[in-house]
């Protein structure tokens, strides 16, 4: 094998290393939020699919596996989308503000407009809605400036 073949694929390799690291600090990161987010809190019993019972309050869940929304015994479903990606970040730390910058960051992973970002909290809140699910879209807060969160317990 010549040298410049040999010489490109590694460097081929290691740009596939390079994308796998980086996916595995994305997810590490989200560990570190879900395990931070719950520190300090009331015991609370977790069940599979990111489930979080405490004391009898059921918080949404946004299950990876079916791309869609439960809550309250209702489901909606919203695919691989940016809304549902939108909903995943913010029911990972409900009653919660997250700066529009972090959440560009974390669900666009590229530089988005602010625009685009209430365009999508228009799409969710309107699928959330016709699932029958209004009070969960309500509870979509983005009354704080460049702040959201899912606001599940009373205003902040």
């Amino acid at each position: 094998m010549p040298i410049v073949n040999h010489a490109s694929r590694i460097v081929e390799r290691l740009a596939q290393l390079a994308n796998r690291l980086d996916e595995v600090a994305h997810l590490t990161a989200e560990i570190i939020d879900d395990v931070t987010a719950n520190l300090g809190s009331a015991p609370q019993t977790f069940h599979p699919f990111g489930t979080v019972k405490q004391d009898s309050d059921y918080y949404p869940i946004a299950d990876r596996t079916t791309f869609a929304v439960h809550w309250h015994g209702k489901s909606c479903y919203l695919g691989n989308t940016l809304p549902f990606r939108f909903f995943e970040r913010l029911a990972r730390r409900p009653n919660q503000l997250i700066p529009c910058d972090q959440l560009l960051d974390d669900v666009w992973q590229c530089c988005r407009s602010r625009e685009a970002m209430r365009s999508v909290v228009k799409v969710l809140r309107q699928k959330l809605s016709r699932a029958g699910m209004v009070d969960l879209a309500k509870a979509i807060d983005g009354t704080t400036a460049r702040h959201y969160g899912l606001i599940l317990n009373g205003r902040l």
